[in-house]
């Protein structure tokens, strides 16, 4: 049910706030999601009832929703014109390693500490996340 949720809001996400990135920028853009994603993370993290969790998982797939499109479009912006294909595929193979390194990585976890420990460390990873995208703003300006 979590991740029906954490889909339906996805999709969501990417449909009623489609024009945000043209509007405010991708890097402000992701700022917010990382920010979403991050806090219903740790509402997943520090539910005491399953509602709760159901909760959490859909604003962390609202948070989720337009991270990727965002940080797509920062970094097509970085290089030439001429570039941008080759920058747009570099990004998604980011993307695709990212994902494969994040599942074994979880799964790790879960064997040898529980499962109750897969949320606090992607609440630290979102974080992370978050720190980085920040840094990027503000050395964008530079």
């Amino acid at each position: 049910m979590c991740l029906s949720v954490f889909g339906i809001l996805f999709v969501a996400g990417r449909l009623v706030f489609s024009n945000a990135i043209n509007r405010f920028g991708g890097i402000n853009v992701a700022i917010v999601c990382l920010a979403v994603e991050t806090l219903g993370l740790t509402i997943i993290t520090l539910s005491s009832h399953p509602y709760f969790a159901l909760v959490g998982g859909g604003i962390t797939g609202l948070g989720f929703s337009l991270i990727f499109p965002a940080l797509g479009v920062m970094a097509i912006k970085t290089v030439p014109s001429s570039n941008q294909g080759s920058a747009l595929a570099g990004y998604g193979l980011f993307i695709d390693i990212s994902l494969g390194i994040t599942g074994p990585l979880i799964g790790s976890v879960a064997d040898q500490f529980g499962l109750p420990y897969i949320f606090p460390l992607s609440v630290g990873i979102a974080l992370l996340g978050l720190v980085l995208a920040y840094y990027l703003k503000v050395n964008q300006s530079k």
